[in-house]
């Protein structure tokens, strides 16, 4: 499992200023080394409870929160990423788990008991949280991401 604990800011840029932003940050930061020409595809499967729980925490802007999500970057990949999301003010705290393909298609299929095979204490957790709660996949995004990673450091 990886843990990662961050401040994310979001803004909404016209493209034209996206545009140029991108350029700017060509001269200070590195490429990510995933980028193709226009970037790579982000797809996301966001789970959430019978009566969407997390989704009306957020709605409603509550300080504490979480979304729990699996995600890949190329939909040829043999894995993918169970990720929790937890906000708290300005911070976030995502922790991933890494899982093999059939795995995660397990878990698209509401089957979570596949988690007891993976051996990482988070994977339990998870599993825990899915079934107790009785959280089902609800719905997909997919986005086209151009990313920049700092000197020094793996956070795009």
């Amino acid at each position: 499992m990886r843990d990662v604990s961050r401040e994310e800011k979001k803004y909404i840029l016209t493209v034209p200023g996206a545009l140029s932003l991108r350029h700017a940050l060509s001269q200070v930061l590195h490429l990510d080394p995933h980028n193709g020409p226009e970037g790579y595809i982000v797809r996301s499967v966001y789970f959430d409870t019978l009566y969407d729980t997390d989704f009306y925490h957020k709605e409603n802007g509550e300080e504490l929160r979480k979304k729990v999500r699996l995600r890949l970057y190329d939909p040829q990949s043999k894995f993918a990423q169970l990720e929790i999301k937890q906000k708290q003010g300005p911070y976030q705290r995502k922790r991933t788990l890494h899982l093999d393909r059939e795995t995660a298609m397990s878990l698209l299929a509401g089957r979570y008991d596949a988690l007891l095979e993976v051996p990482d204490p988070f994977a339990l957790e998870c599993y825990g949280m899915l079934q107790t709660q009785c959280y089902r996949p609800k719905t997909t995004v997919e986005y086209r991401r151009f990313a920049f990673v700092a000197p020094g450091n793996e956070i795009r």
